[in-house]
């Protein structure tokens, strides 16, 4: 029997529904913060609508060490999270296993940030797995 991608005890999934995601203006982003620390051993998107251009996808972590300024630190780059419009369905699944582990904490904020699709807006809805740590 195959191995599951994630186990249900000890991963959560986080997810942020973006209204804009899929529009050539690019740098469209949704923010989720981190529930729990743990190990982001998936990450990815779902279009809610049909993609015709391809679509990028980036995934940065912010630790809120300062209560004046934020820091993000780009974990999966878009040329990592590059889909074609083939690939690119309503409801069809995106992911990007990060390329290094990528460690969060308690109260970090999760960026994900779109570009690129067509030229009418296609929402999609952003997930990141956490395994517990």
């Amino acid at each position: 029997m195959p191995l599951r991608d994630n186990d249900p005890v000890s991963d959560l999934t986080l997810t942020v529904f973006v209204p804009l995601a899929g529009t050539p203006a690019g740098g469209v982003k949704g923010y989720v913060p981190a529930s729990v620390d743990g190990r982001v051993i998936q990450c990815g998107w779902m279009a809610n609508s049909l993609v015709t251009s391809t679509m990028t996808f980036a995934l940065a972590i912010g630790s809120q060490t300062s209560s004046t300024a934020s820091t993000y630190a780009q974990v999966v780059t878009s040329t990592l999270g590059s889909f074609s419009s083939t690939n690119t369905f309503e409801g069809a699944v995106a992911s990007v296993v990060p390329p290094s582990p990528v460690y969060v904490t308690q109260g970090d904020a999760l960026q994900f940030t779109f570009s690129g699709g067509q030229s009418s807006t296609v929402g999609a809805t952003a997930y990141a797995i956490i395994r517990r740590a």
